[in-house]
């Protein structure tokens, strides 16, 4: 480019700088920063939101904190985007307290949150089981007039229902329907995994059916929540009569529901049956990891299978899973 005398801008360094972070490539991003200063280019508020993004999503905050500052002593305001790419870093972080701090900062400072901002809070409260507080932040937005989304919707909806508020969910559900906001996969996914966990398989397989009805499709983690909860709830046939049909219907079944399955056996002492799925999984070309080995190995130790405990034992050792 300068051989042709066609000279860099700010735009060509952010196409750089934003290159380079999306890959990872930290260092040379703030290289190619420090070049453009040296040639009095001069960064906008839309540099410095690349690297504190770039930062945050890295986990180093003490540097996302150092662009910011550098960006204030340069006198460029922070923008709406610059704290919620600090909040989401915080709260990736599990420091959601500073993620709230960050949230007061900028509404002190007259930047108004948006949707995303308040997502982010949400989410990150849900995460550390603070429900309450993330109802609030909730009914706030309806007062700020900021309309929730379905990623709102479907963070309380998970928050609540890890905390096994259930027929809150539900409600939830509900409105965000009358709203006109869809709920998806992940949404019934967390209330058919809370109501597994709370021994309502009845009503997961009615949900189910219901949200398939509607057109949305059920997939792998949707359906090993199920088989779980089948197990848990001691109904074997039902949870293996699902997961065979998935063999047939050619689904690419996981180490994780293939996991799940061999334990329910293994729970109900079908020692042969977990055998023979172990076997099984394997020449489908999925290997089992180290949870697995330790479900099958532990449930034969119990049951004096020793020899058949040891041999896994020594494949397992063979694989480098101990």
């Amino acid at each position: 480019m300068v051989a042709k005398r066609i000279f860099p801008d700010v735009f060509t360094y952010n196409t750089l700088i934003y290159g380079f972070c999306i890959v990872g490539k930290l260092k040379e991003a703030i290289d190619l920063f420090n070049k453009m200063i040296l040639e009095n280019i001069s960064p906008v508020v839309y540099t410095f939101n690349i690297l504190v993004d770039a930062f945050c999503k890295e986990g180093n905050l003490k540097e996302a904190r150092n662009v910011l500052a550098m960006m204030i002593e340069k006198d460029i305001r922070p923008d709406v985007v610059t704290y919620n790419s600090l909040m989401d870093g915080y709260c990736l972080v599990n420091e959601v307290n500073k993620a709230k701090d960050i949230f007061k900062t900028m509404v002190q400072r007259g930047v108004t949150p948006n949707v995303w901002s308040y997502n982010i809070i949400i989410d990150g409260l849900c995460k550390i089981k603070m429900a309450d507080e993330a109802i609030s932040l909730f009914k706030e937005m309806h007062c700020r007039k900021i309309i929730h989304d379905r990623i709102t919707y479907s963070s309380l909806i998970d928050g609540l229902c890890k905390l096994g508020r259930i027929s809150y969910a539900l409600e939830l559900v509900d409105e965000m329907c009358d709203r006109g906001q869809l709920p998806d996969i992940i949404t019934y996914s967390s209330i058919l995994d809370a109501l597994c966990n709370h021994h309502q398989v009845d009503k997961a397989i009615a949900l189910l059916t219901k949200f398939k009805d509607e057109g949305i499709q059920p997939n792998m983690y949707t359906y090993t929540i199920l088989i779980k909860g089948l197990c848990q709830s001691g109904r074997l046939v039902d949870a293996r009569n699902i997961f065979e049909d998935l063999l047939l219907k050619g689904y690419n079944i996981n180490v994780y529901t293939y996991t799940v399955m061999i334990q329910g056996f293994c729970d109900k002492g079908l020692f042969d049956e977990a055998m023979a799925l172990l076997s099984k999984m394997k020449d489908n070309g999925c290997l089992p990891n180290a949870i697995t080995y330790e479900i099958v190995i532990s449930s034969l130790f119990e049951n004096d299978e020793n020899d058949k405990a040891e041999k896994l034992l020594c494949e397992m050792i063979a694989r480098g899973l101990v």
